[in-house]
């Protein structure tokens, strides 16, 4: 796959962290070793942290230009997080065809960008999502989906590619949810309601520790 290619799935990428420098110290390590910068520009929402993120932030956005970063005085949660990052996104004159969200626990591996994307491309899909989730009655999560052939109600945010045109038909993350969990269940319910298709990527280069 060639750097040409690839430039034509420029990705906006949003990334939430609240403290934990070590894990996005990591997360960055990969994202740059994995990653043609070409490929993509990653917005930092730094969600009140108060150890040393905000300085390694503002060391990275130095030294790269595909880097920005908007810092947020306290936590607003992980939805409100999510969607201060959209509504930056939103404010661009240019705004890339995909948006990406990944967390600072996520950390990519070789490969992963064009595998993601073919995903995408391949099944015909609006949505991909890393993580394959099973609803029970009551709308709980009650199985993380772990083989291909397993039915799935939804794909969780983190590692959630999304279509411009997804985002421009619905929007984002309701907050009533605020600060976290079923965000994404519902979205994906909004998605097919809008006759958008939505994809799990069940062999994501990507490694989660969950919940750091």
């Amino acid at each position: 796959i060639t750097t040409a290619y690839l430039s034509d799935r420029k990705t906006y990428i949003i990334v939430l962290c609240c403290n934990a420098v070590d894990i996005t110290e990591k997360f960055i390590r990969n994202l740059y070793a994995y990653t043609d910068p070409q490929d993509f520009h990653v917005l930092f929402v730094d969600n009140g942290s108060t150890d040393e993120t905000p300085r390694l932030l503002a060391d990275i956005a130095k030294r790269n230009q595909n880097v920005s970063i908007d810092t947020l005085s306290h936590n607003s949660g992980v939805i409100g997080g999510r969607n201060r990052g959209f509504a930056v996104y939103e404010s661009l004159e240019t705004k890339p065809d995909y948006l990406l969200f990944l967390d600072n626990d996520q950390f990519v591996q070789d490969g992963w960008f064009s595998q993601h994307h073919d995903v995408m491309e391949q099944g015909g899909y609006d949505v991909v999502g890393v993580e394959g989730w099973l609803l029970g009655r009551s709308f709980f999560p009650v199985k993380k989906c772990s083989r291909p052939t397993e039915a799935f109600s939804y794909v969780g945010c983190g590692g959630m590619l999304i279509r411009k045109k997804v985002t421009d038909a619905i929007g984002l993350f309701d907050e009533k949810f605020n600060p976290c969990y079923f965000e994404d269940p519902d979205m994906c319910f909004r998605c097919l309601a809008k006759g958008f298709k939505i994809g799990w990527n069940c062999k994501a280069k990507i490694i989660h520790l969950a919940h750091q």
